[in-house]
């Protein structure tokens, strides 16, 4: 039984009650290992790397001649690189959603906007040098109106001015077709981003999208900045059609919006949760049943299997689809499960037989993307049926939908479905998995009134110098590591792996854990949210008997979906365990056989901006121990408290009563300004 100590104790102004968890099997520490020296260098090496190495921004352009990436690229230490993070942002920036190639169809009003809006990050210059990616022509109208107002317009040449850095210009427009995603994204310039698909590699935001519609009027959102220019309310801004490049789903803290545009939405069926609220009866809808033998459905998009059913009621372009049925496992066993979807799909299978819930979730693909494969697995402790639920839908264009299952039971490499392990789910499978009789199936449309929405036209970001400091996406430096160092990785393919591996890789020294009970790893866990793809990842990885045994992955941290949802999380936990520069702990079990314990971190990225990090590895066996608070430090005036085992909490006034108390933190490390009056903590289960 577990219980809790208190020991009060002032540390600059704040007194914190200590908890100190009791358990009658503590747990025991067989390894750990924190990066805080340089282990490759120990006699003999506590770890060693491989593919590691650093390229600051000079040797990227004049070794690999490289000027794509604007910030270190490496696999290393983070004390033997600049920085580790995403930078701080060097000058003011603006979105603009609407390109301005043909001003035509713009009125006084808007141009108006765009002509305060301008001078506010010029900062009031004229006759400003401004220069253009790709060139002039890509913003043409709007180059013609800044031409009118006396200042000089452009193209960039990235031949003669391969750094941006060299590049003489006010004002730098980063354009829609810009021929290099993050050009512009360092300058100590003020810079114009108009391209959506580069939104995040210029660190303004996520990755938008482009759309084509009939305007509505532009809103003033913060009349009161100046670069409203003194406008407020609503105007006309439009009187044709337009083509935007809309912001993505996640903007800078701090980012202000200056000015929306109305757009109205026809009823659609355009995520996951709107294929839920439609099989709801919540969502207007019209929909066609039917039956289906395999489960694999096209509509102008193609995956891997050639059965290519067409949805019931021949809908296409934007719709939702359910599969029901029930599945025959003559074997019992581990099969692992492909889910192929155009834009996104849910599978769930009711293993335990206790109706469908979220722990029987399989695949979660939120989408939307291209046709894509998500895998999971699943145990079945016994032949017989069980029942599948498979939902899915695609937001518009092309779209897709098929489930393949294979042929053994796991481990099955995730390779291409038509390698000899894997077949169709279907009713004439030849393996121990199929499907027990046609399933049914249900086909959705949306239907109902339109929907008008205010979409940003012009987003704002201050600079350093402004009040407040703007900041970059994702901005700043990761925190919450132990001790001094850490491992860090970022743009991991953009000099050569090593030979043999599509990764760069850490291994531990093997450890001895025979007859060890409950053995686990815990490794702390960091990464920037930017815009990780699919093939990028953070994987945790055990030799369980050497390294000449099968290697096991205890954890696949890896992008989630394409553009849609920026961060690394973990496949085999259905992506719910998400990574964030704030360093967090991960604990996996070890296969019970486990002798000769070899741990290795394998990691691949693609970008300059997408980095991920580990630190702290912990190998232990036995029971976990109690929540307890591990230091209390005070440095430079700020107080760090470090636990173990549970959430923090904390209370001005210890007064005996079990309420009041306030969580402040569930990674194992929390930091505040000391002197701010007395204050207790504790950790809780």
């Amino acid at each position: 039984m577990n219980r809790h100590h208190s020991i009060g104790r002032l540390i600059g102004g704040i007194s914190t009650a200590l908890g100190i968890g009791w358990t009658a099997h503590a747990q025991e520490l067989l390894h750990r290992e924190g990066f805080n020296t340089d282990g490759t260098k120990d006699n003999p090496p506590r770890y060693t790397v491989v593919g590691g190495n650093v390229y600051e921004v000079p040797r990227i352009q004049s070794e690999l001649s490289n000027y794509d990436q604007k910030g270190p690229i490496y696999f290393a230490h983070n004390f033997d690189v600049s920085f580790i993070g995403n930078p701080n942002i060097p000058a003011r920036r603006m979105i603009l959603s609407w390109r301005g190639a043909d001003t035509s169809g713009a009125t006084e009003d808007l141009l108006q906007l765009l002509d305060s809006s301008i001078n506010w990050l010029l900062q009031g210059k004229k006759q400003a040098r401004i220069v253009v990616n790709p060139n002039v022509a890509s913003i043409q109208g709007l180059a013609d109106r800044l031409s009118g107002l006396g200042h000089v317009l452009v193209d960039d040449d990235t031949a003669a001015f391969p750094d941006e850095q060299d590049v003489e210009g006010d004002l730098l427009i980063h354009g829609p077709g810009a021929n290099n995603p993050s050009r512009f994204a360092m300058v100590l310039k003020p810079v114009i981003v108009i391209n959506n698909p580069d939104f995040d590699d210029m660190l303004v935001g996520s990755i938008g999208s482009s759309a084509t519609f009939t305007p509505g009027e532009v809103t003033i959102a913060t009349p009161g900045h100046p670069a409203a220019g003194g406008k407020t309310g609503s105007f006309n801004a439009f009187t044709t059609d337009q083509t935007f490049d809309l912001v993505g789903s996640f903007l800078p803290v701090g980012a202000t919006t200056l000015a929306t545009v109305k757009r109205t939405i026809p009823p659609a069926i355009n995520n996951l949760g709107d294929v839920d609220a439609v099989i709801a009866g919540t969502k207007e809808h019209s929909k066609t049943t039917g039956t289906v033998a395999d489960i694999d459905f096209a509509d102008a998009s193609g995956g891997s299997w050639p059965y290519d059913n067409p949805l019931p009621g021949g809908y296409a372009g934007n719709w939702g689809l359910n599969v029901r049925g029930k599945i025959s496992v003559t074997a019992p066993g581990t099969y692992r499960f492909a889910v192929g979807s155009d834009d996104g799909a849910r599978l769930q299978i009711d293993a335990d037989r206790n109706g469908f819930s979220s722990s029987d979730t399989v695949v979660e693909d939120a989408g939307p993307h291209g046709h894509q494969i998500v895998y999971g697995d699943v145990t079945f402790a016994s032949a017989g049926a069980y029942d599948i639920d498979l939902r899915s839908y695609n937001s518009g264009g092309g779209g897709s939908i098929e489930v393949s299952v294979s042929l053994v039971t796991t481990p099955v490499p995730d390779d291409a479905l038509d390698s000899g392990w894997w077949e169709p789910l279907g009713t004439s499978g030849s393996g121990a998995v199929r499907l027990q009789s046609a399933a049914n199936v249900t086909a959705y449309v949306a239907t109902g009134s339109a929907v008008e929405v205010q979409t940003p036209i012009i987003v704002l970001l201050n600079g350093p110098n402004d009040v407040p400091p703007g900041q970059f996406y994702d901005g700043g430096a990761f925190t919450g590591f132990e001790g001094s160092g850490y491992f860090g990785a970022s743009g991991l393919n953009k000099w050569p792996y090593p030979d043999g591996q599509g990764y760069r890789s850490v291994r531990l020294k093997p450890i001895n854990v025979t007859g060890k009970p409950n053995v686990r790893v815990t490794v702390a866990l960091a990464a920037t949210q930017v815009d990780f793809e699919t093939s990028d990842y953070v994987q945790v990885v055990a030799y369980t008997n050497g390294v000449t045994s099968n290697p096991t992955v205890l954890a696949n941290f890896r992008g989630v979906a394409n553009a849609i949802q920026p961060w690394l999380a973990d496949e085999k936990e259905n992506f719910v365990r998400r990574l964030t520069k704030q360093f967090t702990d991960f604990t996996f079990d070890v296969p019970p056989e486990a002798r000769d314990l070899v741990v290795e971190m394998r990691l691949a990225t693609t970008w300059w901006t997408e980095t991920a990090a580990f630190d702290n590895i912990r190998i232990t066996s036995g029971s976990l121990l109690a929540p307890q608070i591990t230091g209390v430090t005070l440095t430079d005036g700020t107080l760090t408290v470090r636990w173990q085992g549970g959430t923090l909490q904390s209370k001005a006034v210890l007064d005996g009563a079990t309420t009041g108390w306030t969580d402040v933190g569930a990674s194992g490390t929390h930091t505040e300004p000391a002197g701010t009056g007395n204050k207790f903590f504790r950790v809780r289960q």
